[in-house]
């Protein structure tokens, strides 16, 4: 009896505990998958925030690619002496001429505009030798950074030149159907145009880094003076030449406006004036009329 009481109490507590051990396990796989799954999208995350944090490195740490570009107004009192120097300084500083304009119009002063690519060591020496021909009336000079642009482009190359050789490798290892060698060899024909189209971009961005442009506006003038701040009796002269210049003008535009409108007053004269004399006509006889039948 005592034997059958030990085995009742113990096959429940062994069929319980093989009944629970299972739903354990598939607790602590579920849990495990559960926590695979959160460290995987947590290192995905965190490579994703690293190569940023790369890039962003990469892009602090390289030389910097900078575009310099300038334009200076030069007055000279000989410009024949300004046509011929100027080529010359461009060759001594190692760059060429892009463009070249010469205004040699009658009656008028000699101008020119020269557009110099200079390369970008020798960028202030060449202002400051050309600010020696004349006098620098105006000087910009402007800064562009693209070195983001540039690495960026350099990346996206070289990504772009793995895939083109994972498709060749693919292209020639391909027993199949000819649609699908057609199919790769147009992906393969994107993929190179898209490379063609960015090493374009960085060739451009190359030069230019390179060589910076110059232009070079140059007016001849042998009796310039430069502009100083005007004194308090000369703003009063300005304003009495000024306001004697535009009473001029607005008599001179006075005069033009008569001489404008005569010939249509003369047209309208000789087209409404007989007209309006016969009307008056017309009413003083109807007036007359009326009054002889107005008895008294």
């Amino acid at each position: 009896m005592r034997h059958v009481w030990v085995m009742c109490c113990v096959l429940p507590a062994a069929f319980g505990c093989g009944r629970y051990e299972p739903t354990t396990r598939r607790g602590s796989e579920i849990s495990t998958n559960e926590g695979a799954e959160r460290n995987r999208l947590v290192r995905t995350s965190h490579a994703a925030e690293s190569a940023s944090a790369d890039q962003a490195v990469d892009i602090a740490r390289a030389e910097r690619k900078i575009i310099y570009e300038a334009e200076i107004n030069l007055v000279v009192t000989d410009f024949a002496r300004a046509e011929s120097e100027i080529p010359r300084l461009v060759e001594k500083h190692g760059g060429y001429l892009a463009d070249v304009f010469i205004d040699r119009t009658a009656g008028e002063r000699q101008s020119g505009r020269w557009v110099a690519r200079i390369p970008a060591d020798r960028f202030e020496a060449f202002l400051d030798a050309l600010s020696d021909l004349g006098i620098p009336e105006s000087r910009r000079q402007t800064a562009q950074d693209v070195t983001e642009e540039y690495i960026d482009l350099e990346a996206r190359i070289a990504n772009k030149k793995r895939l083109e050789e994972r498709i060749l490798e693919l292209l020639k290892n391909r027993e199949g159907d000819i649609k699908d060698v057609i199919e790769v060899e147009r992906e393969l024909a994107r993929v190179r145009s898209e490379i063609e189209q960015m090493l374009g971009r960085l060739r451009y961005l190359k030069n230019r880094i390179a060589l910076t442009t110059v232009t070079i506006h140059v007016r001849e003038q042998r009796d310039y003076v430069p502009p100083q701040a005007p004194t308090f009796a000369a703003r009063i002269q300005q304003a009495w030449s000024t306001s004697l210049v535009s009473l001029r003008l607005f008599g001179e535009g006075l005069f033009v406006a008569i001489i404008f409108l005569f010939p249509w007053f003369v047209a309208l004269g000789v087209v409404f004036g007989p007209v309006a004399w016969a009307t008056h006509r017309w009413k003083s006889r109807r007036a007359k009329t009326r009054r002889s039948k107005t008895p008294l």
